[in-house]
C-alpha cells in the first residue's frame, strides 16, 4: 500500500490559493510591491499632467497669437500709419504659424509703401522658417518675386516665379504665369514672354480672362 504523503497546515498556507479572486490577487501583489506600484502611478500622473499642461500652454499661445494677428488686420484696415502700428503688435508674437501670416501681412504693407528692403526681409524670414509645401512659403515667394519685379530686378523675379510653378504644390498659378510672362517682356525677352503666354492658353483654357492673353499674344507677335 502506497504511503500517504503528509502535508502540514504550515505547508498548506505556503501554497497559492487556487480559489483567490482576481481582485484578491491584485491586492496581494500590491501589498507585496507597494513602493514600486505607488511610484509607477505617481510617474504616470506626473507625465500625464505635464503633457496636458504643455498642450494647454500651446493652445493658449496659439489663441493669443491668433488674436494678435486679427488685431494687425484691423490696424492695416483702419490706421493712418499701418506699418509702424502693426509692427508693434507683430513684435509681441511668438514664433508660430500665426506670426508667419502676420509677417506676410506686414511685408505686404511695406511693399505697398514701396519699402522693398523691409518687405523682402519679412518675406525671406518666412521662407527660412517654412517648408516648400506650406502655403505661407509659397505666398512669401510670390511677395518676394513682386518686390524684385518692382525693383526691376527681373532675373530674380523670373527665377522665383519659375520655382513656384516647378514646385507643383497646387498653388493657384494663373497670376504667377501672367507675372512671369510680364517679367520676360519687361526684361526685353519677347520670345520667352510669348512662350509663357501660349502655355497659359493651353493650361488655362477655361479662364474668363483668356481673351486678354490672346490679345497680348497678337500684340507681341506683330
Amino acid at each position: 500500500m502506497a504511503k500517504r504523503l503528509k502535508v502540514s497546515r504550515k505547508d498548506l498556507f505556503k501554497e497559492e490559493d487556487q480559489f483567490l479572486s482576481a481582485s484578491e490577487k491584485a491586492m496581494i501583489f500590491f501589498l507585496a510591491n507597494r513602493s514600486a506600484v505607488i511610484g509607477g502611478i505617481v510617474s504616470i500622473i506626473v507625465v500625464g499632467s505635464s503633457f496636458l499642461g504643455f498642450r494647454y500652454y500651446q493652445d493658449a499661445q496659439a489663441m493669443k497669437n491668433e488674436a494678435f494677428y486679427f488685431e494687425m488686420v484691423k490696424i492695416v484696415d483702419t490706421s493712418s500709419s499701418p506699418a509702424s502700428d502693426a509692427k508693434l503688435v507683430w513684435g509681441k508674437m511668438g514664433d508660430s504659424p500665426q506670426k508667419e501670416r502676420a509677417s506676410l501681412l506686414l511685408g505686404d504693407v511695406h511693399f505697398e509703401n514701396q519699402e522693398y528692403d523691409k518687405a523682402e526681409a519679412l518675406y525671406s524670414a518666412v521662407l527660412s522658417h517654412s517648408s516648400s509645401d506650406q502655403i505661407n512659403h509659397q505666398l512669401a515667394q510670390v511677395g518676394l518675386a513682386y518686390s524684385y519685379e518692382s525693383r526691376k530686378d527681373y532675373k530674380k523675379a523670373i527665377g522665383l516665379f519659375k520655382s513656384i510653378i516647378d514646385a507643383n504644390t497646387g498653388f493657384p498659378l494663373f497670376e504667377v504665369y501672367l507675372s512671369l510672362a510680364k517679367c520676360h517682356e519687361l526684361n526685353s525677352d519677347v520670345s520667352n514672354a510669348l512662350l509663357i503666354l501660349r502655355e497659359i492658353q493651353m493650361k488655362f483654357s477655361e479662364n474668363p480672362n483668356l481673351d486678354k492673353i490672346e490679345d497680348r499674344i497678337k500684340q507681341l507677335s506683330a
